[in-house]
């Protein structure tokens, strides 16, 4: 079931001045859903739905939705006559979603391999909007291609030669790109979605109507114009896998009707069991891809500067050149990278001097900085970097400027637990080594010399404690034996100090009250 907070949240907006071309990133949205603790370090599978205004891209989006939400993956429609919810959709000629929306809930999943990840949608504004020119087409379908893992182009009809053109303008960018320095495919996974198909008497619903019509437009042979040839390399350069799926026409109610909600009583058969077998086609854990960029993975966290990056680039003045783009995401990839070796380095030195650690010797310190800082710099080595050496050297100075200034952080914050010991554990075992002093005097003193005796054994195994403990601390060797030390000490103070304490002020008062009332 849906949750009652879950929302679309716009996640890229778009400008109404006069241009009426501006975009902006609204980033307290984004950083709302990505910085989630929850998933913000989970690898990230992003779904998206593009192509041309009012043809049913959120429609479509709320199916995967309920089969998200639903328990029972086998009946995940659920009630004929239960409304369809979640992303806003309405039927008409007008356009409704504009700018890129996120659903703000962040869907776990367990991939076949076991690992769970964070499933992500995205709705998109439609292309060719009689309010947008080409720049802001151009721009919002980029920008969702180059973040999604899995896109679906939401086409009507028939997979025809324009909609291939469109499709090469919106990605030109990544073949640029791809001959700017990619080791693999710049985009992940493309699938044509062929509404209203038509023609089932020539080729069938689903996947394998689909995939013979693709293989079929794509075909190159000696007869085809040299432009067209070039397109269709184009587009199979850009993506690591094309696919294609036909759709039968959800019926006239759907179509005409201004008082259709999504019930699915309203919706033709045909149409349904099409929708049983594609949204478990897309969604299901062994169809998910997690978004990776030159072959890493990437997190929900990582997302986020993608999502900065792009759009720092989008909104130039002129519409930006490919190689700009490529430079962003090499940027942003060298950046993350370099914070997985920062991460690596304090994760080796919280271990040995980190905030819960007692003081260590100086040398250890150095030792492990030593130690952490090599293994953090392998780290951002053999990680694989887009940009040429030349960038990565200048992320690896980054690196090391920022491992410094964690060094000295970390001697600072060493020395300061040696200071605060000084006043903690000698002062519990001072007072307590004075009352065994006292209470072994007066034993003396009347004549008890036996049990006095007895007594001090505790009382020279007190001050040999604090003479070890005193070198352990100032020198910072054996820091164990002070750790265990400190704990003899807090449970003095817990089960005899404080409890004495206690229990001479509760006599003080009621001594204070009763001369008080005598009064």
């Amino acid at each position: 079931m849906q949750s009652e907070i879950a929302r679309s949240v716009q996640v890229v907006s778009t400008g109404e001045g006069d241009k009426g071309t501006s975009l902006q990133l609204v980033e307290s949205a984004l950083s709302e859903v990505l910085l989630n603790p929850v998933i913000r370090n989970k690898k990230v599978v992003v779904v998206s739905v593009v192509g041309t205004f009012r043809k049913g891209k959120s429609f479509l989006l709320d199916f995967f939705l309920r089969y998200m939400y639903s328990k029972d993956k086998t009946n995940w429609l659920g009630d004929p006559n239960e409304p369809l919810t979640g992303f806003h959709w309405r039927g008409g000629a007008d356009r409704d979603t504009t700018g890129i929306h996120m659903w703000s809930e962040v869907f776990l999943v367990k991939l076949s391999s076991g690992e769970e990840v964070a499933v992500i949608f995205l709705d998109t504004q439609g292309s060719f909007d009689c309010r947008a020119n080409m720049k802001q087409s151009a721009t919002i379908f980029a920008l969702s291609t180059m973040l999604s893992s899995k896109e679906i182009f939401n086409i009507k009809d028939n997979l025809q030669e324009d909609y291939l053109q469109h499709l090469q303008f919106f990605t030109e960018y990544g073949r640029i790109a791809l001959e700017a320095g990619y080791a693999q495919t710049p985009f992940q996974h493309l699938e044509f979605l062929v509404r209203d198909w038509a023609f089932a008497y020539e080729l069938p619903y689903g996947t394998k109507g689909g995939m013979e019509l693709l293989n079929k437009r794509l075909q190159v042979d000696e007869h085809t114009p040299k432009e067209n040839a070039l397109l269709r390399t184009h587009i199979k350069s850009c993506f690591a896998d094309l696919q294609c799926y036909l759709m039968p026409h959800p019926g006239l109610i759907v179509a005409g009707s201004p008082t259709f909600n999504g019930r699915l009583a309203d919706i033709e058969p045909t149409f349904i069991e099409q929708l049983k077998d594609y949204v478990p086609h897309v969604l299901s854990p062994s169809n998910l891809s997690v978004k990776t960029i030159n072959g890493q993975p990437v997190t929900c966290c990582e997302l986020l500067e993608y999502f900065r990056a792009y759009m720092k680039i989008f909104q130039s003045d002129e519409l930006p050149e490919p190689v700009s783009m490529y430079a962003a995401t090499a940027e942003v990839n060298n950046l993350n990278a370099c914070n997985r070796s920062r991460n690596l380095y304090v994760q080796e030195m919280n271990e040995v001097c980190g905030p819960r650690q007692p003081f260590v010797s100086p040398r250890m310190v150095d030792a492990a900085h030593i130690r952490s800082q090599q293994k953090a710099l392998e780290e951002f080595k053999k990680a694989p970097k887009m940009g040429g050496e030349d960038l990565a050297a200048d992320f690896e100075k980054r690196l090391i400027q920022e491992i410094d200034t964690l060094y000295e952080n970390y001697k600072m914050s060493n020395q300061n637990k040696n200071a605060v010991e000084h006043f903690k554990t000698p002062m519990v075992l001072l007072i307590t080594i004075f009352c065994f002093y006292v209470i072994t005097g007066l034993l003396d003193t009347v004549g008890l010399s036996a049990v006095s005796n007895v007594l001090l054994f505790p009382f020279w195994s007190l001050l040999l404690a604090l003479g070890t403990w005193m070198f352990v601390r100032f020198t910072g060797n054996g820091p164990e034996i002070g750790e265990h030390i400190d704990r003899i000490a807090q449970g003095i103070a817990d089960k005899v100090l404080l409890p004495t304490v206690a229990q001479v002020g509760h006599r003080v008062a009621e001594h204070t009250m009763g001369i008080s009332r005598q009064v």
